[in-house]
């Protein structure tokens, strides 16, 4: 037995009842991601560093060969990316959640999270690591 046909009224109210769900589902699908894509706030707290002294550990180590980094001497590199508000990011690295200790430990290994990241091993140690994400931190 087949069910009866609707009428066109039948159609239409299912139509916009189908339409206004969707359109919630919508609205609440990009509520989501602007509220989980949005920058931070604020920078998180920096672990205990000196940000001065991050600030001459990054011009030692050359890091302005490849990035552009706010407040720093040198080549003005494109080959990573600007670290312009980098305090302020979501991720480093596109994939590692921005706190304090994984800058440091990214800093140190980059290539920890992702082997076939093109940024080097410096050899830059702990604390250097950490006075250096401490000056990365200021830029907001």
């Amino acid at each position: 037995m087949l069910p009866e046909p609707l009428s066109q009224a039948a159609l239409f109210a299912k139509g916009m009842t189908l339409n206004r769900s969707l359109t919630l589902v919508a609205l609440a699908l990009l509520i989501i991601c602007v509220t989980a894509c949005k920058p931070q706030e604020k920078a998180p707290a920096p672990e205990a560093g000196d940000a001065n002294h991050g600030k001459q550990l990054i011009g030692t180590y050359g890091c302005t060969t490849c990035h552009i980094i706010p407040g720093i001497d040198g080549p003005k590199g494109m080959i990573g990316p600007s670290l312009d508000h980098v305090a302020v990011r979501q991720f480093i690295a596109q994939t590692i959640p921005n706190t304090p200790k994984n800058m440091s430990q990214y800093i140190q290994n980059p290539q920890a999270n992702n082997p076939q990241n093109v940024m080097p091993i410096l050899g830059v140690k702990p604390d250097e690591a950490r006075d250096m994400a401490a000056y990365l931190y200021t830029l907001k």
